[in-house]
């Protein structure tokens, strides 16, 4: 069995990208693949959507809003995942499309419409978004992170309890490609490599944890 954790910005495009390959690995392989998506929201989280958006990086106050804009729909996509995980990552897939793609704006508006379209039950999800049982599931999250050492995202780390001698995690950082996923999850790690740079067009290394 393979276990892949992917860390994502709850808000990112490239994300969804990286989210949509980690599906499609886990539709390939049927029962015999476990993944969770966990967001991760640190420095490097809220620079990226501030450079994304052409905002002042230096402007504190813009710093500000912006990481309460990334907690909040991270608190908003654990809700939503005590509705089921399909919902939840539906939700959350849905959410960064709107954002992204659609050119939405993070409103209560919007999350409302996003909770109404994924099914989920409107009064339970507002109870649940702000609940203190959500801000501890996500802070769970952040000390998984932390002792994985994820500090960007998408990052992938992926366990393979198939294989008696592998007991240690395998770790890549900017892991949206589905190839790069796919030969990571067969064990082709020099081939995860070779498409990892290929795309980025400068070395990486895979890390072991």
């Amino acid at each position: 069995m393979l276990e892949i954790y992917l860390f994502v910005n709850p808000l990112g495009e490239q994300c969804l990208e990286a989210e949509r390959s980690v599906l499609k690995v886990a539709e390939e392989h049927h029962d015999t693949v476990h993944y969770q998506f966990l967001p991760l929201v640190n420095l490097h989280t809220v620079e990226d959507v501030m450079q994304r958006n052409r905002l002042n990086t230096h402007d504190l106050t813009i710093r500000n809003q912006i990481f309460q804009k990334v907690y909040a729909a991270a608190l908003d996509y654990k809700a939503a995942l005590f509705q089921g995980k399909r919902r939840g990552q539906e939700f959350l897939m849905n959410l960064q499309a709107e954002l992204n793609f659609h050119h939405e704006r993070y409103t209560d508006d919007l999350i409302d419409r996003l909770a109404a379209d994924n099914g989920l039950d409107s009064e339970m999800f507002h109870e649940d978004r702000r609940s203190k049982l959500t801000a501890e599931s996500f802070e769970a999250d952040q000390r998984i992170a932390c002792e994985m050492q994820i500090q960007k995202h998408p990052s992938a780390v992926i366990y393979n309890y198939a294989d008696p001698t592998q007991d240690y995690g395998i770790m890549i950082e900017d892991c949206a490609s589905y190839e790069v996923l796919k030969q990571l999850c067969q064990g082709n790690y020099e081939a995860a490599l070779a498409a990892k740079n290929s795309i980025k067009n400068r070395k990486q290394t895979i890390h072991i944890l």
